[in-house]
């Protein structure tokens, strides 16, 4: 039941039937609010729970697998039921079934939220304090979860178990990937007063396509089939943006224009790229507290992959010494693709040329394209929009010399064409494409991508299928799906 202090503003079910989730304002504050609401109990169920625990608490170790835990666990309800001579409905049978797996398998009171496809990032500030979110719809939420000493050192334990990493007073920051993809930072009271502190980041095991960013505005059409030309013909790129505008999103999708056969080295802190491609190489930080045992960074893992002859180099996040290697091997003639924290194309720019990257300014342009994402608020939501698409030309003392190829309208929520592309052009001079070609290729991959939307062939297989068929036979990709079937 809603009380009169808040007002209903959107509700939705997380898992059908059991979690239900609930988005307020509270009237008092204004504040948009998040309440998690979990199944209700009956007496008889609650003390089938009860006692279940209490035989969890005796037992032996959980079998691996959560299909071999649901098992374990119903047998023991099924004990639990004989002993009592409690017999519970399904629905009932159900509830307490769930929180059983919530708090084994699970994570606990948390675990709504991570279940929840909205719900982006788990922010928990300490014990005994309320837990934030970040909803994709809603920005950041309160959400009516508190945690307890106990409850907070409980699931410490559990994700430092599940990411295999040892946390203490020695070692009291933890990062890492759960089994379920989700990133997490992790700290103590040694480095929180108010800790311990964490920090849950979602991404999806389905990767969101160029499909999904052009029917959900992110992106046009014309701006994308344009990339997808650049990035055939070796034309490297940045995705500048703030913390959560998507940029590993938009990087991502683009990876799935690339060539099938190509070789594809990606550089991450942590994995969250995924790509269906036959060739690729992912690279992964390996951060390394024993003695004897190498810590391998970044820089690292650039210098190797500009070993291994990649035909496009991707660095998750350009940070430090790593961006004046990655710069290097453009230079070398490799393709690449990076993301750069940075709030425009000049603060991207200042940043590159600051310690620790240290990047040349001669050799700055060689990231020819410089895409711009952020969050921007549309019609009362907050949404992801690419803001700006940029060729960069030249640094020099004066300034930035570049071209706007795409600029965002927010009156029209429009990524609107200022300027035809100088990089596109040069390939014409030099003899590598013709300006027939050209024509042709944007406006035939236009309707390609306007197409798929019109038809919803969104999925990660639809597009790979698509373009991987586009390389091999593009007349026949293209009519076969103006005609509306999937090559």
């Amino acid at each position: 039941m809603i009380k009169e202090s808040v007002e209903l503003v959107d509700e939705y079910e997380v898992v059908k039937g059991l979690i239900g989730a609930f988005i307020v304002r509270d009237k008092a504050t204004g504040l948009y609010l998040y309440n998690v609401v979990e199944p209700m109990l009956s007496d008889n169920a609650s003390r089938v729970l009860a006692r279940t625990r209490e035989l969890l608490r005796v037992s032996s170790a959980l079998p691996e697998g959560s299909n071999s835990v649901e098992g374990y666990l119903k047998s023991l309800v099924d004990e639990t039921m004989g002993r009592l001579r409690i017999k519970l409905s399904d629905e009932e049978l159900r509830g307490v079934m769930y929180y059983l797996m919530r708090d084994t398998v699970g994570y606990g009171r948390i675990d709504p939220l991570i279940r929840d496809d909205y719900i982006e990032d788990v922010n928990i500030n300490g014990p005994n304090k309320p837990v934030y979110v970040w909803h994709s719809k809603y920005e950041h939420l309160r959400a009516n979860i508190t945690l307890s000493n106990e409850e907070l050192n409980s699931l410490v334990v559990k994700i430092s178990q599940r990411i295999g990493k040892n946390v203490s007073s020695a070692y009291p920051i933890l990062e890492g990937l759960l089994p379920e993809g989700l990133r997490v930072e992790l700290g103590l009271r040694d480095v929180s007063p108010y800790g311990p502190i964490i920090t849950i980041r979602k991404f999806k095991t389905n990767p969101i396509t160029i499909v999904d960013l052009i029917m959900d505005g992110v992106i046009s059409a014309e701006a994308m089939a344009t990339l997808w030309f650049m990035l055939e013909n070796g034309i490297s790129m940045v995705i500048i943006g703030p913390t959560g505008a998507g940029k590993t999103t938009l990087l991502n999708a683009l990876l799935f224009l690339i060539r099938p056969e190509a070789r594809i080295v990606t550089i991450e802190d942590t994995r969250e790229i995924n790509i269906p491609h036959e060739q690729w190489v992912p690279l992964v930080v390996r951060e390394s507290e024993t003695t004897g045992v190498q810590s391998i960074v970044a820089y690292d893992l650039v210098k190797v992959s500009m070993r291994i002859r990649p035909d496009y180099l991707v660095v998750g996040e350009l940070r430090g010494e790593e961006a004046y290697v990655f710069f290097q091997g453009l230079a070398s003639g490799h393709t690449g693709l990076a993301t750069i924290h940075a709030s425009s194309l000049s603060a991207a720019v200042r940043r590159l040329l600051s310690k620790p990257m240290s990047v040349p300014p001669a050799l700055i342009p060689l990231a020819n394209v410089f895409i711009l994402i952020n969050r921007v608020k549309v019609g009362g939501r907050i949404v992801r929009r690419v803001m700006d698409i940029s060729e960069l030309l030249d640094v020099t003392r004066s300034g930035l010399r570049f071209n706007t190829l795409f600029r965002w309208s927010k009156d029209r929520d429009e990524l609107v064409r200022l300027s035809d592309s100088t990089l596109i052009a040069d390939l014409v001079r030099m003899g590598r494409v013709s300006q027939e070609e050209v024509d042709r290729e944007l406006k035939r991959r236009v309707e390609i991508m306007v197409t798929m939307a019109k038809y919803g062939f969104r999925s990660p297989d639809a597009v790979f299928r698509v373009t991987r068929n586009y390389y091999v036979d593009p007349e026949r990709t293209y009519r076969t799906l103006i005609s509306g079937e999937l090559p």
